[in-house]
């Protein structure tokens, strides 16, 4: 079976256009709609894998970079990149790719913070919502340095400081980015603006929901899924938040922080019996 084609697609964010991408079932009626929500320093093209075969699967899937990141318009003032503005832009997208109808949200890492928060907001635009290598917070029980001395460290040295870091990381990762991989990683983080990565970061220092119990409340069908070896996570922090919020949880083996990337299949598969279960 040939993959769906996916194609570039022009979005409006509250601070200008918003790059996306569109993957089309290839017959029939469409399932439904899926959105991908990026997350730090990422992209759509951390979907690029997964979305030809969620679209395969016949659903209508989309991905786009979040305002300020890679190709999407964004401020150059810190102040312009707070969770609200991220969410914001989300709950545009999602009225934007379907109007009529709830969708399944998918947000990967700081994409399921801003995205649990667009749940909270709006239950009922929401058929499931997948935190995909997304935890509890970036404060506690994670591999990460305090957010707001990162934040710091952006600020002095720009982009390629935290790239030196990051990139150190991945290429000692059990699943380490081929080099050309890298070489568009690189590219991409360099064109992504120093106030996104500052302004996250500075998101980053408190929980994104005061209150878990706000996103288990909310009556969305939930789905907790990470990789085995998640050098963000360990998978017992994402095992325990699941059981918080009375989710379902999936383990993607042999995969890491980017599963999506990782084990693409194993996600695409994951997803659509999830997405099954709650059409």
């Amino acid at each position: 079976m040939s993959q769906a084609p996916i194609e570039p697609i022009t979005l409006r964010g509250a601070a200008g256009k918003l790059a996306g991408w569109r993957a089309e079932p290839p017959a029939g009626e469409p399932r439904g709609t899926v959105l991908l929500v990026p997350g730090f320093t990422g992209s759509k093209e951390d979907f690029e894998a997964l979305l030809p075969l969620l679209a395969a699967a016949g659903y209508r899937a989309f991905a786009y970079d979040q305002r300020g990141q890679w190709e999407s318009d964004g401020p150059d003032e810190v102040s312009g990149y707070t969770l609200a503005d991220f969410v914001g832009d989300l709950q545009g997208v999602v009225d934007q790719i379907s109007p009529d109808e709830p969708i399944h949200l998918v947000g990967h890492s700081f994409g399921g913070y801003v995205s649990r928060i667009a749940v909270v907001e709006r239950p009922a635009r929401f058929r499931s919502f997948t935190l995909l290598a997304s935890g509890p917070s970036s404060v506690e029980e994670i591999n990460f340095p305090p957010p707001l001395l990162v934040a710091q460290m952006v600020e002095a040295g720009g982009q390629e400081t935290i790239w030196q870091q990051m990139s150190a990381v991945m290429a000692q990762a059990d699943h380490a980015p081929a080099p050309e991989r890298m070489e568009f990683l690189h590219r991409r983080i360099l064109a992504t603006k120093k106030a996104n990565i500052i302004g996250i970061l500075t998101a980053m220092a408190e929980p994104p929901l005061k209150d878990p119990a706000a996103l288990r409340d909310s009556g969305v069908p939930l789905l907790v899924a990470y990789g085995d070896t998640d050098d963000l996570w360990a998978p017992q922090v994402h095992e325990n938040f699941a059981k918080q919020l009375n989710a379902g949880t999936v383990v993607f083996h042999g995969s890491g922080h980017v599963p999506n990337e990782d084990v693409p299949d194993q996600v695409s598969a994951a997803l659509v019996n999830f997405w099954k279960e709650h059409p």
